[in-house]
């Protein structure tokens, strides 16, 4: 038994009580409750549709499962999903081959059509949002013969620019992950023909849609069964894990050695050489943090930004002017500029002034 801090005991809960098969969920936080998607056998006949609900940070789970696709053909499996700081957008392919994508509301609702992001034989698609645009990837081909590709959606659904050739050749890509660092995308995936030994590749993807240097090995070179690797992002670098080994022996391994290139904290000795000071406490904190600053320049306008992991501001906490060598405290209780609860992790308080940046870290706990 898990059991928290506080000596609340951690329970596990059923999200989909339905009689029929469920399987394949993937979730994402909309700054109020989770949405998490799956396959879900229960629309009739043998095939499986997704579907999705949400669930609040307490554990409730709010809706019964509805169905977000059209409902109709072959098999819809593997959705992942990724949250825009107003919508969400669910990705899938069907058996039959496209890659599909639709838009979900706060309250769970689809909204607009369905439409296609790659036409068949296309698979294991996955994506990441950010700030501006999503990046969508997923495999093209036919066994033994897959490719990666991607390609950017906007906000509104539409295709960006071109498709994006990731990882070309006879060698078997596939099973990508993509992660958003603040600036760059990286795209990692499995090279290499079923028991035949594969590796850990990663791509550097640029918000515009371009290659950022070549592709590169993220696990060692040895001749290893390796499978389905997953990836996030922490403040400093990248974690990559993946599945290694023969399938009656599996373990986890992974790699931390993949630096982000996006926000990073700066402690700020040009802006505090010139009198501007910039602290949060407590830090970590839970309920609140006191963001103290204090600018001892003449009267003019500045800017104080709460920003996740991957530099999308999340809270305004800016005034018009500020009173010469006067230190002011805002007070910030880890919800976004709707008022809506952000989850647990990394963000970073930035005061700009004149010119001048300074950027603090924050922990914050759930």
């Amino acid at each position: 038994m898990r059991v928290t801090p506080d000596m609340d005991t951690i329970n596990s809960f059923e999200i989909c009580p339905k009689f029929e098969i469920q399987t394949y969920p993937a979730t994402a936080f909309d700054g109020q409750n989770y949405i998490v998607v799956w396959s879900d056998n229960n629309f009739g006949g043998s095939y499986y549709y997704v579907a999705a609900a949400r669930v609040t940070p307490g554990g409730v789970v709010l809706d019964t499962g509805a169905c977000i696709s059209n409902g109709t053909g072959s098999s819809e499996y593997r959705a992942k999903i990724a949250y825009d700081g107003n919508r969400c957008l669910v990705v899938w392919p069907k058996s039959s081959g496209p890659i599909y994508g639709r838009f979900i509301n706060s309250q769970c609702q689809p909204e607009e059509s369905v439409f296609t992001i790659a036409s068949a034989p296309a698979g294991g698609p996955n994506i990441a949002f950010d700030g501006t645009n999503y990046l969508v990837v997923w495999f093209v081909g036919t066994y033994p013969t897959l490719e990666l590709y991607g390609h950017l959606v906007s906000t509104q659904g539409a295709l960006v620019g071109s498709p994006i050739s990731i990882a070309l050749g006879s060698e078997c890509h596939r099973w990508a992950d993509v992660e958003f660092d603040g600036t760059n995308y990286l795209v990692v995936w499995q090279t290499g023909l079923n028991n035949a030994g594969q590796k850990i590749y990663g791509q550097f993807i640029g918000t515009d849609g371009s290659l950022i240097g070549d592709m590169f090995m993220i696990c060692d070179n040895t001749y290893q069964e390796r499978w389905w690797p997953a990836l996030a992002a922490a403040d400093t670098n990248f974690v990559a894990v993946w599945g290694q080994g023969p399938g009656s022996a599996c373990n986890i391994w992974g790699n931390v050695d993949v630096a982000i290139t996006g926000i990073e904290e700066d402690i700020g000795l040009t802006i505090r050489d010139r009198g501007f000071n910039l602290d949060a406490r407590p830090n970590p904190f839970s309920r609140f943090t006191d963001i103290r600053y204090q600018i001892a320049d003449n009267r003019q306008e500045f800017e104080c930004m709460v920003c996740d992991i991957t530099g999308r501001p999340v809270a305004d906490l800016s005034n018009q002017t500020f009173v010469i060598g006067h230190q002011l405290s805002v007070r910030w209780d880890g919800t976004d500029h709707a008022n809506r609860k952000l989850g647990a992790g990394v963000y970073f308080v930035k005061l700009d002034v004149g010119g001048y940046s300074v950027t603090e870290k924050v922990l914050l706990i759930r």
